[in-house]
């Protein structure tokens, strides 16, 4: 069921920290698919990690936003066409967890969504059940899900992220 009304999209990226799974589903089931692929490098943000759902509200934020600084070795990702990798360690540009990117439904919730998927050969075999999607927040800041495919072929959300490009932080 969707509820646009959950998170207003006028909050920033910041705001989205304090909200459960669930909120995030809802709002991320409104938003637009992206017309064309991102490119270049964007920056990430973690929140709503499934594991922490059951801490209070302020206590899960709070470590999302300690995942938001040095702390965190994963600085987002970065697109190139129909290719991408997340960016691991800063300064050092690292690469790493490579994905194909597509326009395609969401087999969460059928509508189209930018689809990221890790079944590549050269990833580490945990690392190939992961699933993408994103979707425009706002201009320059895409809402996503991070999904696991498992043997049965079902999808869990794990977690959702911002990924912001640099000159719409």
């Amino acid at each position: 069921m969707q509820n646009q009304n959950v998170i207003p999209l006028h909050q920033g990226r910041d705001a989205l920290l304090d909200h459960d799974q669930t909120e995030l589903a809802d709002l991320f089931e409104t938003l637009p698919l992206p017309e064309r692929s991102p490119e270049g490098p964007w920056h990430g943000t973690l929140m709503a990690i499934t594991g922490l759902q059951r801490l209070p509200r302020g206590l899960r934020a709070g470590l999302a936003r300690v995942l938001d600084t040095p702390v965190n070795p994963w600085r987002g990702k970065t697109f190139d066409g129909d290719r991408g990798s997340n960016l691991w360690l800063p300064g050092l540009n690292r690469h790493f967890a490579h994905y194909r990117v597509e326009q395609r439904d969401s087999p969460v919730d059928g509508r189209p969504v930018l689809w990221l998927d890790y079944d590549e050969a050269d990833n580490p075999r945990p690392v190939r059940g992961i699933r993408g999607e994103a979707r425009w927040l706002r201009t320059g800041v895409l809402l996503c899900r991070m999904n696991r495919q498992d043997r049965g072929g079902r999808l869990h959300t794990l977690l959702y992220f911002t990924l912001s490009r640099p000159d719409h932080g």
